[in-house]
């Protein structure tokens, strides 16, 4: 139980993010903020809170070994509701998926 609420944790870390930079998933701005601090482009005082506690819930991810979602809420959501189906979807079904997933 102790494991899962913190993997709820580092996920809930790694999908904050400011309204400016939805277009880009807090796990690949993560990603891009570890390699720009790693090559010197970039120091922890440019980094936002925000961007600071998602490159915190990635190193999180690092040290456990484990990979890192780089799926938009969008796509995760897709992926979800087509495993549900249990089945390939009907091309219906995709549009009910889709409709269900378009506002995340």
């Amino acid at each position: 139980m102790k494991h899962i609420l913190r993997m709820t944790a580092v996920a809930a870390a790694l999908t904050l993010g400011t309204t400016a930079a939805l277009a880009e998933p807090p796990a690949e701005r993560a990603l891009r903020n570890y390699e720009l601090l790693r090559s010197g482009a970039k120091g922890l005082h440019d980094l936002s809170d925000a961007e600071r506690r998602e490159l915190a819930a990635l190193a999180q991810l690092m040290r456990e070994g484990k990979s890192v979602d780089r799926r938009t809420p969008r796509q995760r959501c897709v992926d979800e509701e087509v495993a549900r189906e249990g089945k390939k979807p009907s091309e219906l079904a995709m549009r009910v998926i889709d409709l269900k997933c378009r506002e995340r």
